[in-house]
């Protein structure tokens, strides 16, 4: 059992540098068209020029979730929680996701995600074909952990995105994939880097580095990964499993969150400080919905205008957007632990990690429990960009927004639909919901 986690180390966020690099690669028969990258034969000769490799699929990965505030957009904007200050905002929160605004067409465009899983194949060649004198066994595992950690993300937000999706893998490309088999994918690869990826990343001193550790795939954030994964396709005991035997007593020194670092890109379509400034707030009637008088993270997590009547949301560091924070682990637990049958366990983790809530969840009954450990997910992860895709999982898209009824969410309302860039030139069709809206 792990013991109380409430003095967890949160390391603080330091922006990576982004370093933008060019991959050999060539277009597939597919919907999907990687973005064309060259380098000269014989490139990859040092663990410096594959760690750049490895990095480029961060680079892809933050387009994909940082275009158009993609990430707040398929979360907490599609779910009416979040406002953020564009001028597309209103298409995404009325479900306008077939519209003609050219921001609303880039966010149903699958492009980027596939840039991503394109880049950790190529580096998982890299590392393949890498003499030992170049990469020593630290390395090796650590950027294939990264790849296959970059890997497992692309497919797991596609299959919350999109539902059906296609796979990009050399054994079946192309193969349309169910939502379980993506997930189930994404979760093979997911456990194979939690074995490979160490809890603290080294420097180039080599030094254990907390600043390098937050913004690059630790042993933390894919164990999260994971956890996310198994409960998606319903595995609650394996889930608890994962996360008892890795997150215990000795591990919780060593614990580190996951964000993407901000900062230039040379697609000028990607914000550079997506969280500065006031960008991401909350209408100040939703803020009290959500946090009721008296509840302590109110003021811990916005900053609430009485006068303009919005709660903007305050970032610790606006250089770094967090996707897998650790105050996420006990809610992970809480949900693990009911969806294998142990509610009382369920509870107490739950109470634990919602510290500061004025409800008493010790009452909480097994049909009870789900709606409570909901709201404490839409509370405590907001800015994650996960409440949509928690709506999805939990079964209440309908009773969230009420625009969809059960029969639009059974048409495929809830997934979004496909840009006709990516319907063009394949046998892809566009949902059923979407097709015949």
């Amino acid at each position: 059992m792990m013991q109380k986690m409430n003095n967890m180390k949160i390391w603080k966020f330091i922006p990576l540098a982004a370093i933008v690099v060019f991959f050999s690669c060539s277009k597939k028969a597919l919907t999907i068209q990687p973005e064309n990258k060259t380098v000269p034969e014989g490139y990859y000769n040092s663990s410096q020029r594959i760690q750049q490799a490895v990095i480029g699929g961060y680079v892809d990965l933050r387009r994909a979730l940082f275009a158009n505030y993609a990430w707040l957009m398929y979360g907490e904007v599609r779910a009416g929680d979040m406002n953020v200050t564009v001028p597309y905002l209103s298409a995404v929160a009325n479900q306008e996701l077939t519209s003609g605004n050219d921001n609303v067409a880039q966010l149903s465009d699958w492009g980027y995600f596939y840039d991503v899983i394109k880049d950790a194949n190529d580096v998982l060649d890299i590392i393949a074909n890498a003499d030992e004198e170049v990469l020593d066994s630290y390395r090796r595992n650590l950027f294939k952990g990264e790849a296959l950690a970059l890997k497992s993300t692309a497919y797991f937000y596609l299959a919350r995105i999109w539902g059906t999706i296609p796979s990009a893998e050399k054994n079946n490309m192309g193969k349309h994939l169910s939502n379980e088999e993506a997930v189930s994918m994404a979760a093979q690869f997911a456990t194979e880097a939690q074995a490979l990826l160490p809890w603290l990343l080294i420097n180039d001193d080599g030094i254990e580095s907390a600043a390098l550790t937050a913004v690059r795939f630790n042993r933390t954030a894919i164990t999260s990964l994971l956890a996310q994964e198994e409960l998606w396709l319903g595995n609650g005991q394996n889930a608890y499993d994962l996360l008892s035997s890795t997150f215990t007593a000795a591990t919780v020194d060593s614990l580190s969150g996951f964000g993407l670092s901000s900062g230039a890109d040379r697609r000028t379509s990607i914000p550079q400080n997506p969280l500065s400034g006031s960008a991401v707030r909350m209408p100040l009637d939703k803020l009290d919905v959500i946090y009721p008088e008296g509840d302590a993270r109110r003021d811990r997590m916005f900053s609430i205008s009485t006068d303009n009547n919005i709660a903007t949301l305050k970032v610790r560091d606006a250089s770094v957007v967090e996707l897998l924070p650790t105050r996420e682990i006990l809610l992970l637990f809480a949900e693990a632990a009911w969806k294998s049958g142990q509610l009382e366990e369920a509870k107490e983790f739950l109470i634990e990690g919602a510290s500061g809530a004025t409800e008493d969840y010790s009452t909480l009954t097994e049909a009870t429990f789900g709606d409570a450990l909901l709201l404490e997910r839409q509370r405590l992860l907001a800015g994650t960009g996960q409440r949509f895709f928690d709506l999805i999982r939990f079964k209440k898209v309908s009773a969230f927004i009420s625009s969809f009824t059960e029969a639009d969410v059974d048409k495929g309302a809830a997934w979004w639909p496909l840009s006709a860039n990516s319907l063009r030139g394949n046998s892809w069709s566009q949902n059923s919901f979407w097709a015949n809206p």
